[in-house]
């Protein structure tokens, strides 16, 4: 399978590490400046061999991980179930938080983070490489109203005259904002009044009380505040399509001098998602273990339940033609510049490409390979 010259390329030359807005989640926000840039970390054009994606293994990877959030959780399993170690990755989590993780990675001190996709995108609009090559969260946010709320939600229309809260460091509120203004709706309040609050339990109080008409929360606040009079009325992909959420992340340094320890990461993680798909009963209560909540919203959470429709959805495809055009709404609503450089040699597939392939040459037959060689071919190529 040919992959398109662009998702190969990558620039030469490294720049200083530059301030960037990091995010207390996966959206917009401010954050403390990054460090200066590590001269000992940089990569130096001269030292990346032309071959660098036939080198690098069996290097060290530093990979951080947030709280105890269930949203990585093929990696998780991964790790429980010591795929890793299988397949030869010499791996290191570490807990971190954003802001700290995204200047790490900028300096090289970071090989990888698991989350974020705004951050990423800011480094790179201000000058600094960073690789998204494969993903962690696909969508993720739902639209929540009270259960009185009876107005049909179809097209950017039928939001007029609402007041809709939303986090800033919720992803999928920038995507749906853009929306509304690319199908010519005035957001700043003429049409639509966004309300930004403090954090989700704080947009599903605000609804119950009437000071918003909607709010746009993560996953499964839905299903956690069912029996309060809260419900869901729609998800972000039902409007704008599918959009990325929290990606897995590489520094420069990893992506050109550890490539194919960065594949063998990427099979063991697929592993992982295989079990995801596959097991549910040996999924869920890894998970309960490792996030320390209860079996029923780490289910519903994840999966779904009778009631309860799961809208995060845990695709390792980088998704590249998606995060692309999720880089161009954050220009639409002001989060990077309009005229930062784009970013398509940034998000790559080569990585994720090979180890899908190994995987599918090992089992030919498992359908969970089918299905995401599939939706490669319809996200990346």
């Amino acid at each position: 399978m040919s992959i398109s010259r662009r998702s190969f390329c990558a620039l030469s030359g490294v720049a200083a590490a530059t301030a960037c807005l990091g995010l207390v989640g996966c959206g917009d926000g401010k954050a403390p400046q990054a460090e200066p840039a590590n001269q000992d970390n940089q990569t130096a054009p001269d030292a990346i061999a032309a071959d660098f994606r036939e080198q690098g293994k069996g290097q060290h990877l530093v990979v951080g991980r947030r709280g105890k959030l269930f949203k990585i959780a093929p990696s998780v399993i991964a790790d429980k179930l010591g795929y890793f170690a299988e397949e030869g990755c010499d791996v290191e989590f570490q807990q971190v938080e954003l802001a700290e993780a995204f200047a790490s990675l900028a300096t090289g001190n970071l090989d990888v983070m698991l989350m974020g996709v705004v951050q990423t995108c800011e480094y790179i609009a201000k000058g600094t490489p960073m690789y998204m090559f494969g993903g962690t969260v696909l969508n993720g946010t739902e639209i929540l109203a009270t259960d009185a709320f009876d107005t049909p939600l179809n097209a950017p229309e039928d939001f007029k005259g609402l007041r809709i809260g939303f986090q800033r460091s919720e992803t999928g509120q920038i995507h749906f904002r853009a929306w509304l203004k690319q199908a010519g709706l005035d957001i700043e309040g003429g049409d639509v009044t966004f309300i930004p609050l403090d954090n989700e339990q704080a947009n599903v109080e605000a609804t119950l009380k009437g000071e918003v008409d909607l709010c746009l929360v993560n996953n499964a606040f839905g299903y956690i505040n069912s029996e309060r009079g809260i419900k869901v009325v729609g998800a972000v992909p039902n409007f704008t399509g599918d959009y990325p959420c929290c990606r897995q992340n590489a520094s420069e340094k990893a992506y050109k001098q550890k490539f194919r320890s960065l594949v063998d990461f990427e099979i063991a993680i697929l592993r992982g998602y295989q079990v995801f798909k596959n097991d549910p009963d040996t999924a869920i209560p890894l998970m309960v273990e490792y996030s320390e909540q209860s079996e029923d919203y780490v289910r519903a959470a994840l999966y779904g339940s009778d009631t309860y429709e799961a809208v995060m959805n845990l695709s390792p495809d980088p998704c590249r033609n998606a995060v692309i055009d999720f880089y161009e709404s954050l220009k639409t609503v002001g989060t990077i510049d309009t005229a930062a450089p784009p970013v398509d040699d940034f998000v790559v597939t080569d990585v994720y490409r090979a180890a899908l392939d190994t995987l599918m040459e090992r089992e030919p037959n498992e359908q969970v390979w089918k299905d995401l060689d599939a939706l490669y071919r319809q996200n990346d190529e």
